[in-house]
């Protein structure tokens, strides 16, 4: 079964490019979205969205790369800096973002966690200035994880408040890899950086794909579809690895 997920995940590496919506590593040491204390972890994401099948001079991309550090048991930050998203011809190191999450609760049997995550993201030069407050809900059992994560962003740039949120099923393979299905409105599902990207944080669903390659490396996939009144589909890949 390892060598399937394995499999899955590395075709859709070569296949496409993803994005980190939700977290392989955290989900499957099956603790809250919290990094684990003292440990440091890098991962680098990037996303491809195609406006319209029919226009590929349309298409956008993103990167971005993210530290994250554990400073407590119940405490992690992350600090991103990356490309804002843009067309795929167009590359400038213009974006950043700051995110710290706290666990407010975790049952005795690890079968439910609650985190509030505040997280400031933007560009250099004032577009997309955006603060996001949310509050992710881990259910799981046994090999299944259910997340219920609503999200309220405020953009400073036009004084808009959004609400949206977006929830997940996943199933996992013995610690060596996940794969799962995910819905969302108004959200970017956890993602590492905030902001409307690959279907514009419209109504959407998604296929995801994560693998633990070797001890320290771990990759994920997703396939994002617009529902509604949003982009054709997107792509996003994430690689994370613990230094």
């Amino acid at each position: 079964m390892k060598k399937i997920v394995i499999a899955i995940a590395l075709i859709s590496l070569f296949a496409s490019t993803a994005y980190p919506c939700f977290d392989t590593y955290l989900f499957l040491r099956k603790g809250s979205m919290v990094y684990p204390q003292r440990s440091l972890v890098f991962d680098l994401n990037n996303e491809y969205s195609f406006n319209s099948v029919g226009a590929p001079q349309n298409d956008m991309f993103f990167l971005n790369g993210n530290i994250y550090y554990g400073i407590a048991r119940n405490f992690s930050v992350q600090f991103s800096l990356g490309s804002g998203e843009k067309p795929r011809n167009d590359f400038k190191i213009d974006s950043y973002g700051i995110r710290g999450v706290y666990n407010l609760f975790s049952s005795e049997a690890q079968d439910y966690t609650l985190d509030v995550i505040a997280e400031h993201g933007g560009r250099f030069d004032g577009a997309e200035n955006e603060m996001t407050f949310s509050l992710p809900n881990i259910f799981r059992s046994e090999q299944l994880t259910y997340v219920v994560h609503p999200t309220a962003t405020y953009a400073f740039e036009n004084k808009n408040m959004t609400v949206g949120g977006h929830t997940g099923l996943f199933y996992d393979f013995n610690e060596s890899g996940v794969i799962g299905v995910g819905a969302e409105y108004a959200s970017v599902q956890s993602s590492s950086s905030a902001g409307q990207r690959i279907t514009q944080s419209e109504f959407s669903a998604s296929l995801f794909l994560g693998a633990h390659l070797g001890s320290s490396i771990y990759l994920q996939n997703e396939i994002a579809k617009g529902v509604s009144n949003s982009r054709d589909f997107g792509f996003a890949l994430t690689t994370k690895i613990i230094l």
